[in-house]
């Protein structure tokens, strides 16, 4: 039998977003406990239709909080968009285009990144275009993040009922009233590509091993750095770096103790009123507060891998560079990956066993199916077929002490694990008879 191992290869650099989805979730923190506060900016920061005044006295008169769209179903869903603002090249395409899921039980924040050149088949172009899309004919942020809404709802197959917004100035501005963040760097890297204003590049940014205090400049680099060295280049890398400057950013604003200090307040407030904007209600934002801020929130984060076999990149003549779906990957399987947020991390803990059979008669099929396996985390033993083929794939729970990784195939292969015959010897944790495809 072959062993597959789980190795993350490194995929092209190009592509990835410039992320600082940090400052948004520390957006939904803030601002839902201080929104009393911020009634002069309410108008800009809260971009719904109904006025900001009804939204504060249908709060205060109600004297309670909103549970939130998805929440009774155990999944509350916001797109985090980062975008670069005036006095950028394309100031409302969004490098950033991040889907949030909460599960607000069990505290557990799901993100992943879609590529900014994702192709967005409805519109003919990247996704990062659907929120400027939706800005242009009017100038208004609630019509731009409801494009980028049902644009992201198409391609992922949940019901998104928010979004967040913010651009660089804001999160590097929100930073600096803190005073900086405290960083622990893990790995020494060099980036000798990071862009600066004129379309040129910095003098090589360098960050060492270890303990550092950084700026809201310095902080927006460390987390957009796409190009670094000593495999600081890749998405995986990338996005612990992202974890990291979220988790400083909430353990700054708990040790000064930010949401009592009232002139700290008003300056943050006064940052985020022109950088930033949603479409979730105020007393809506209370209650995600009120999740988001529990010292029992886990938090994790994974981007689209071209290595996986799911995604693939090409050009399109009317757009160029873009990322889509590779050939032979269905709708279904795409918005799979996206669903199965929450127990991706799940799998890859388990790190279950299986035994794995090409048991149809499509190899492209079974051969996706794996490669989707060994990046999930599941150790993969390829064993040839001797029956048979068979029209439908055949799951089988042999340990069933593995039930995220149970789910994941499940919904992978659209067939339910039955308990392994009396006459199966497998020793892994599953096993899987591939079928299917053409």
């Amino acid at each position: 039998m072959q062993q597959f191992q789980d190795i993350q290869a490194q995929p092209k650099k190009r592509w990835f977003p410039k992320i600082f989805w940090p400052a948004i979730v520390i957006l939904c923190i803030i601002l839902g406990v201080l929104f009393a506060k911020a009634y002069s900016f309410g108008s800009k920061v809260f971009v719904h239709k109904s006025s900001f005044f009804k939204k504060v006295t249908t709060l205060v008169f109600s004297g309670s909080t909103s549970s939130l769209k998805g929440e009774s179903e155990g999944r509350i869903n916001i797109l985090l968009l980062g975008y670069g603002g005036e006095g950028h090249d394309g100031p409302f395409l969004t490098d950033t285009v991040i889907l949030a899921s909460i599960n607000p039980e069990t505290k557990q924040v799901a993100l992943t990144s879609i590529p900014r050149d994702y192709y967005w088949e409805d519109g003919k172009q990247k996704i990062n275009f659907a929120f400027a899309a939706g800005y242009q004919p009017h100038h208004d942020f609630n019509e731009a993040g409801e494009r980028a809404l049902k644009a992201t709802d198409k391609i992922t197959g949940l019901d998104i009922p928010y979004f967040a917004s913010i651009d660089f100035k804001g999160f590097e501005k929100a930073v600096d009233r803190l005073g900086g963040i405290d960083i622990q760097i893990d790995n020494s890297f060099t980036d000798s590509q990071y862009p600066n204003d004129t379309f040129g590049y910095l003098p090589p940014l360098i960050f060492e091993k270890g303990l550092e205090k950084m700026s809201g400049t310095r902080a927006l680099q460390f987390v957009r750095s796409r190009h670094g060295t000593n495999l600081e280049d890749s998405d995986i890398a990338r996005s612990k770096r992202q974890a990291k400057v979220l988790d400083a950013f909430k353990t700054k604003v708990q040790d000064l103790g930010i949401l009592s200090s009232s002139g700290t307040i008003n300056d943050l407030l006064d940052i985020l009123a022109d950088r930033a904007h949603t479409n979730i209600e105020p007393s809506e934002l209370l209650h995600l507060a009120e999740i988001l801020k529990s010292p029992d929130v886990k938090i994790t984060s994974e981007s689209i891998d071209l290595e996986a076999g799911m995604f693939c990149d090409g050009t399109k003549e009317e757009v160029g560079y873009v990322i889509f779906p590779c050939e032979g990957v269905s709708t279904n399987q795409v918005q799979t990956y996206f669903k199965n947020s929450f127990s991706n991390t799940a799998v890859k803990t388990e790190a279950a066993s299986l035994i794995l059979e090409n048991a149809g008669r499509d190899p492209e099929y079974y051969n996706l199916i794996k490669k989707q396996l060994v990046n999930a985390g599941v150790i993969v033993y390829e064993v040839p077929y001797r029956g048979l083929p068979l029209s439908n794939s055949a799951f089988y729970k042999v340990n069933e002490d593995k039930p995220a990784t149970i789910s994941y195939i499940q919904q992978l292969v659209s067939t339910k694990a039955l308990p392994k015959p009396e006459s199966m010897t497998a020793r892994t944790d599953l096993v899987l008879f591939v079928a299917g495809g053409k």
